[in-house]
């Protein structure tokens, strides 16, 4: 079975009930399913049905997911149906969603989190919402229909200034650390909604959940305990996974890289990814810490650390800032050896295709 099979069953279960809205134009189960074939010029519904229409022609469980590649080439990956499928129920449950679900997402689905996330609304014969446009306010929009939310954190925090919305039941986030403020804002957006961050790696799927409330928001570090199924081990300082739902050909147990620890309550510490390391002359920093400090001072609104070639040192770091703060104050929050060799004001971060801060643009 594959999820164009999936797809096939669900049209025969529920033929006219909502499965995709994407801005104006709505498809039934039913009239997605009898239209695979057609051309769009909406990005969004092109790539669901050449996804599916892939999944038809090869008649195999395998398909490829796109790791987000926010500071080197993106990887392509192959991944079996069962590896999400059989895991669905698991996070489908605590993510909240079922077939009564309206789920918000955007971004391109050939990355790892759009997929898995559309892909399990599809398993549990629910609808997905989403936008061709970046527009956040238009998105709010076509939230006050939905139930649930699905986005990477640096679109999560554009929503969150404005008038409450209490439709939403959950939401659901990772790939990026939320900071106390931003939590806390998104507490106060969508009163109504039980918030999600979760650990996890597109070779991998999920590890690590913790639910946000506003006694562990400035917990930034701590990621939660670990899905039923998943178990984690700490090696030499670096995150190793047992799971049945990696990608194919992954070592299993394995590691990606990432650093961390298990703290007293069994819950994972996490210290920083693989890709963020840097070692400047001899000291190691991570990247992800020191934009977790930036972030927790008044006047910061985004930041980036990005890793550059230094002929002294071998590695060194600039730190891009959105907001308005004084370097005084930057420098007095971080430790000699987290100092950047330059402080750069800008007005905005670009993203890539995934949502995430493109640090590959800013260090080019």
């Amino acid at each position: 079975m594959n999820f164009y099979d999936l797809l096939k069953a669900q049209t025969e279960n529920f033929p006219e009930k909502i499965f995709l809205r994407v801005d104006e134009q709505i498809f039934s189960y039913k009239n997605f399913f009898d239209t695979l074939e057609n051309d769009s010029d909406i990005k969004f519904i092109a790539q669901a049905r050449k996804f599916f229409i892939s999944q038809k022609n090869n008649r195999s469980n395998l398909f490829e997911v796109h790791t987000s590649g926010s500071t080197n080439t993106p990887k392509v990956l192959m991944r079996s149906f069962e590896s999400w499928n059989d895991f669905f129920p698991t996070q489908n449950k605590i993510f909240r969603i079922n077939n009564s679900s309206k789920l918000f997402i955007h971004g391109d689905l050939k990355f790892t989190g759009n997929l898995n996330a559309f892909m399990s609304v599809l398993n549990a014969g629910g609808t997905v919402i989403t936008s061709d446009k970046f527009a956040p306010k238009h998105w709010i929009n076509l939230i006050k229909c939905a139930t649930n939310i699905y986005l990477v954190p640096s679109k999560l925090i554009l929503l969150s200034k404005g008038a409450p919305i209490d439709n939403i039941r959950s939401i659901f986030t990772g790939s990026q650390v939320l900071n106390e403020n931003q939590s806390l804002a998104l507490m106060k957006k969508f009163p109504s909604a039980e918030i999600f961050l979760y650990y996890g790696a597109s070779e991998l799927s999920y590890i690590t959940y913790k639910k946000i409330s506003a006694e562990n928001a400035f917990d930034v570090q701590n990621l939660g305990k670990t899905f039923a199924g998943v178990k984690i081990f700490i090696q030499n300082g670096l995150i190793y996974v047992d799971t049945p739902f990696h990608v194919e050909n992954f070592k299993n147990p394995g590691t990606v890289g990432d650093a961390g620890f298990i703290n007293e309550n069994g819950e994972l510490i996490f210290i920083g990814r693989g890709e963020d390391f840097i070692n400047r002359g001899g000291i190691k920093v991570f990247a992800s810490k020191i934009e977790q400090k930036l972030m927790n001072l008044d006047g910061v609104e985004a930041v980036a650390v990005v890793k550059i070639t230094d002929k002294t040192r071998g590695e060194n770091f600039l730190a891009y800032i959105v907001g308005k703060i004084d370097k005084k104050i930057i420098q007095k929050a971080l430790l000699p050896a987290e100092l950047p060799r330059e402080i750069i004001f800008v007005e905005n971060l670009p993203l890539n295709e995934s949502g995430k801060i493109d640090k590959r643009k800013l260090s080019s």
